[in-house]
C-alpha cells in the first residue's frame, strides 16, 4: 500500500514510518527532511496545495498527523497558526482525497477533545467539550472530517491519547519540551496511574484503520480502558492494546 504521512516528520509520524516501512511504500511529507531508511521524504507545507497535488492522488491512503499544540505564554500567538495547520490542513487534504477517490483518509485527532480526559475518565457517549486551543482545534477538524467524507474513501478521526515514544513507555514525554521535561507517569486526578499509548499498538490501530470501509467515525485509542468508556476500537478496528496488555501494572 502507498502512504502519505502529512506532518509524518514528528514523533509519531516517524515511530508510525519506522514501523511500516516494511509492509508499505510510505512517503512523508513535513516541512524539513526526513531521514529514514526505506521512506521517502518530501519536504512541503500541509498548508500549501502544492505540496499535496502530487502526492495525495498517488496514494493508496493518506494519513494527517500535521498539527501545532498551542502551550504557555505563547499559546494565544499560536493560535491562528494552530487553527490554520490543524483545521485547515485537513480539509485541504481531505478534500483533495475525496476527489481523487484515495480510498481511506486517517485524521490524527486526540482524546485532547475531552476537556477533562487524563484527568477524570470519559463516560460512554461523551460528547466533546475540549475548549483550550489545541483540543478546540481537533474537535472542528473532527467536524470537518465527518461533513466532507464521501465514497469512495473512508474517513477516520483516531483519538490518540498520549502517545509515547518506545523507549519511554508506559511513561509519556512532552513533544513540544522533550529534553526539559523528560518522561513521566501520568495519573488521573485520584493519582490512578495509566500508561501511555505505545508505537506498536498505535501502528497496528494505524494498519487496521488503513483497510477499515464504511462511514465517518471518531476512534478513541487508549491504553487503558478506565480512562474513557469507549469501544469504538474494539467495535470498528478490533484493536485493543496489546503491549503490556495495557495494564496499569506496567507503570513504573
Amino acid at each position: 500500500m502507498r502512504i502519505l504521512l502529512i506532518g509524518g516528520g514528528g514523533v509519531v509520524g516517524t515511530a508510525l514510518a519506522m514501523r511500516m516501512r516494511d509492509r508499505h511504500e510510505v512517503t512523508i511529507l513535513d516541512v524539513r527532511h526526513v531521514t529514514l531508511p526505506g521512506v521517502s521524504s518530501v519536504v512541503g507545507d500541509a498548508n500549501e496545495h502544492e505540496s499535496l497535488e502530487d502526492l495525495v492522488p498517488a496514494a493508496d491512503a493518506v494519513v494527517h498527523l500535521a498539527a501545532i499544540v498551542p502551550r504557555g505564554a505563547e499559546a494565544a500567538r499560536q493560535i491562528d497558526a494552530a487553527v490554520r495547520l490543524n483545521v485547515g490542513s485537513v480539509i485541504q487534504a481531505l478534500t483533495l482525497s475525496v476527489r481523487e477517490r484515495v480510498p481511506s483518509f486517517v485524521h490524527i485527532s486526540s482524546l485532547s477533545v475531552f476537556q477533562e480526559f487524563g484527568r477524570h475518565p470519559i463516560r460512554a457517549g461523551a460528547v466533546p467539550d475540549a475548549i483550550a486551543p489545541y483540543g478546540l482545534s481537533k474537535r472542528l477538524a473532527e467536524q470537518a472530517c465527518a461533513a466532507l467524507a464521501a465514497e469512495p474513501t473512508t474517513v477516520t478521526s483516531l483519538r490518540l491519547a498520549f502517545p509515547a515514544q518506545a523507549g519511554d513507555w508506559p511513561r509519556w514525554r512532552s513533544p513540544s519540551a522533550p529534553e526539559v521535561s523528560g518522561p513521566r507517569t501520568l495519573r488521573l486526578a485520584d493519582r490512578t496511574p495509566y500508561p501511555a499509548l505505545h508505537p506498536d499498538d498505535l501502528t497496528d490501530a494505524v494498519e487496521r484503520t488503513l483497510t477499515r470501509r464504511g462511514e465517518y467515525a471518531a476512534i478513541a485509542l487508549a491504553a487503558d480502558p478506565r480512562t474513557i468508556d469507549d469501544d469504538t476500537a474494539l467495535r470498528l478496528l478490533g484493536w485493543s492494546a496489546q503491549t503490556g496488555r495495557g495494564s496499569v501494572d506496567c507503570v513504573r
